[in-house]
């Protein structure tokens, strides 16, 4: 599983719902994917974007090919509404923990995890 992490500096004026209309994709990524938007509570300007691609990390590079062309439109869409990306970076994700209470562990193909119906996880 790919978590892609993007963090955006609106431009001034800008309001994170023309961000969403902008962001919003035409079409799927053909593979299970979530993202997450969240703005800082410290700057209405800053966006955070998070988002679970259930594929190998091997297959990043096929994946992101393979979708370059609708996502260079999207991304065109977002220029015009943001005046920077401070982290744009791909992580292979390895563990996830539940701090609720007692800390646990939590397998990541297990029915616990916040991601257990997304894809191969849930198999």
């Amino acid at each position: 599983m790919i978590i892609a992490v993007f963090r955006r500096r609106l431009r001034d004026g800008a309001t994170f719902e023309e961000f969403i209309e902008a962001w919003e994709a035409d079409k799927g990524f053909g593979v299970p994917a979530r993202v997450f938007n969240a703005i800082s509570v410290d700057d209405p300007r800053e966006v955070l974007s998070v988002g679970f691609v259930d594929i190998p990390a091997e297959a990043l590079g096929g994946q992101s090919a393979r979708v370059s062309e609708q996502e260079a439109v999207r991304h065109s869409r977002i220029d015009e509404v943001i005046e920077s990306t401070v982290l744009h970076a791909y992580y292979d994700l390895r563990t996830e923990h539940d701090f609720s209470s007692v800390p646990t562990g939590i397998p990541l193909a297990s029915p616990a995890s916040l991601l257990a119906g997304l894809g191969s996880l849930a198999d």
